[in-house]
C-alpha cells in the first residue's frame, strides 16, 4: 500500500515503538503483527516526523438554527493536516481560548505520540478544573492526532484503533421535530414520515420548559404522555422512541414521569436527573422499569468511573467531542462493557464529531445506536471524501485516510462565526428556566 502523505527513510524498531502513542500500537498490532503492510509502513517513517507546527482553532455557525461548532486545525512540519472539534455549547468561545493555552503543550512534539500528548495535555490544564471547556479543547487536538496518523498511514482512523467490529451502525433521528407544533397530531405525521423514511427509531424531549424547584406538573405530564403515546400508535410495535429530559427534572419528578411512560415501552430514558448526584440517578433507575442513559455532561474516564461502578444506567452516552476525544472514549467504551453497558454516543454538535464517532464505533463491540441529524446531510455531502454512505436505518464506515474529510477554506468561509445568530440560539434554547 502506498502512503500518499510523507517522507520516506528507515526507522530502527526500538526508536519507532518509543514513538507511536499505545492506542495505535495496539491497532497496528491487531491488522496483523510485525508482518501486516500497516506495520511495515509505520517502521519506515522517520524519528523526525509528524512534528507539530501549528494548533488553531476554528469557530464557525453551524446550519442547525445557528448552532456552534469548534473545530481545530493541526498542521505538521511536512504539511499533514488533521482536523478534530471540540463543540459544545452555550458558549464556544472559552474552549477556542483554552485550545489556545494547549498550543504550548503539544507545539514542537510528534503526532504520533497519542497517548502521550493527551496526558500531558490533561495534565498541563489540571488546575483549570477538569470539566466541559478544557475536556472539549483536549478533545478536538486529540481528534486531530488521529486524522494526521491515519493520513500519514493511508488507512482510516478506525483501522488505527484495532479494526472493524461492526459493518455498519444503527442511526436514530433526532432533529426530526423541529419548527412543527408539540402536539400529538403534529408528531403522528411526522413519525409517519419518518417510517416511512426506513428510520427505525427517533429521540425528543416532551417538555418546552424547567421550573426552578425542577417539579414537573400535571398538566405538563399529561402532554408529554400524549406525545409519546402519539408516536408509539404511529411508529408502530418496533419503532424505538428515546426521549431526554435534559436533567431538568428532580428525584420524585423523574420517577414520575417515567413511570406514567412505561406503557409505551421506551427505548431509553436521557439524563433523568441532573448528573452530579449519582447516588439520584441509582435510585431512579431502581424505581423504574426503563432504561437510562446518561453521559453528555460527564468528562473522561474519571468522570465515569462511579456511574459505571454503581451501574447507575443501563446505557452510557460519552460524547467524543466532550468527554476527551477518540483516546477518551476508547478507554469508556472499554470500562462499559466490562460492566454490559452498552454504548449509544451523544452527538449534537457538528459534522466532525459525527465522522469521530463513527470511526471509534466501528471499532468498539458494545455500540449500541448513534445519534443523527438528518439536516446535516448536505454538510456531510460537502467534508467527507467520497460522501457519507449511509441510509436511513445505519451508517458505514468511512474508508479514506484518516478522518475522511476535507475542511477547505471555502467551507471556512461558508459558516464564518455569526456571534449574534449563535448566541440568539443559545439563549432560546438553554436559557429554560421559567
Amino acid at each position: 500500500m502506498s502512503i500518499n502523505h510523507g517522507i520516506g527513510g528507515g526507522l530502527p524498531r526500538r526508536s519507532f515503538l518509543k514513538s507511536v502513542s499505545g492506542g495505535l500500537t495496539g491497532g497496528l498490532l491487531a491488522t496483523g503483527g510485525m508482518t501486516s503492510p500497516l506495520w511495515a509502513q509505520a517502521l519506515a517513517q522517520s524519528d523526525a516526523s509528524l512534528k507539530i507546527v501549528k494548533v488553531e482553532p476554528h469557530l464557525l455557525t453551524g446550519i442547525r438554527g445557528y448552532g456552534p461548532w469548534l473545530f481545530v486545525r493541526v498542521e505538521t512540519a511536512e504539511g499533514i493536516v488533521g482536523w478534530g472539534e471540540g463543540t459544545n455549547f452555550p458558549g464556544v468561545q472559552p474552549i477556542a481560548t483554552a485550545v489556545g493555552n494547549l498550543r504550548a503543550a503539544v507545539i514542537g512534539e510528534s503526532a504520533w505520540d497519542i497517548e502521550k500528548l493527551w496526558n500531558k495535555m490533561y495534565r498541563y490544564m489540571y488546575y483549570n478544573g477538569m470539566g466541559g471547556i478544557v475536556l472539549a479543547a483536549i478533545s478536538a487536538i486529540d481528534i486531530a492526532l488521529y486524522d494526521i496518523v491515519g493520513k500519514k498511514l493511508g488507512v482510516p482512523v478506525y483501522k488505527l484503533l484495532g479494526g472493524q467490529v461492526h459493518e455498519k451502525l444503527r442511526i436514530y433521528a433526532n432533529g426530526w421535530n423541529e419548527g412543527i407544533p408539540k402536539t400529538p397530531e403534529a408528531y403522528t405525521v411526522r413519525t409517519k414520515e419518518l417510517v416511512a423514511k426506513g428510520y427505525t427509531g427517533c429521540k425528543f424531549d416532551p417538555f418546552s420548559k424547567t421550573p426552578m424547584n425542577r417539579e414537573v406538573t400535571q398538566a405538563d405530564l399529561r402532554n408529554a404522555v400524549a406525545q409519546v403515546k402519539a408516536i408509539r400508535e404511529a411508529g408502530g410495535p418496533d419503532f424505538d422512541i428515546a426521549i431526554d429530559v435534559h436533567a431538568r427534572w428532580n428525584t420524585k419528578s423523574a420517577i414520575e414521569i417515567i413511570r406514567a411512560l412505561e406503557p409505551y415501552r421506551l427505548f431509553f430514558y436521557e439524563e433523568a436527573v441532573p448528573p452530579e448526584n449519582i447516588a439520584a440517578m441509582v435510585e431512579v433507575q431502581r424505581s423504574v422499569n426503563v432504561p437510562l442513559a446518561t453521559g453528555e455532561r460527564i468528562f473522561s474516564r474519571h468522570g465515569f468511573r462511579e456511574l459505571l461502578e454503581r451501574q447507575a444506567v443501563r446505557i452510557i452516552q460519552p460524547d467524543i467531542a466532550r468527554t476527551g476525544g477518540i483516546t477518551e472514549f476508547k478507554k469508556i467504551a472499554a470500562m462499559a462493557d466490562t460492566y454490559y453497558i452498552p454504548v449509544a454516543p451523544h452527538n449534537p454538535n457538528g459534522p466532525i464529531c459525527t465522522i469521530a464517532s463513527i470511526h471509534a464505533c466501528i471499532s468498539i463491540p458494545n455500540f449500541l445506536i448513534l445519534e443523527f441529524f438528518e439536516p446535516d446531510e448536505a454538510v456531510f455531502r460537502e467534508i467527507v471524501t467520497g460522501g457519507l454512505r449511509r441510509d436511513q436505518e445505519a451508517v458505514y464506515p468511512i474508508t479514506a485516510p484518516g478522518l475522511g474529510v476535507n475542511i477547505t477554506d471555502d467551507f471556512l468561509k461558508k459558516y464564518k462565526f455569526d456571534e449574534r445568530k449563535t448566541e440568539e440560539m443559545e439563549m432560546r434554547t438553554f436559557n429554560t428556566v421559567k
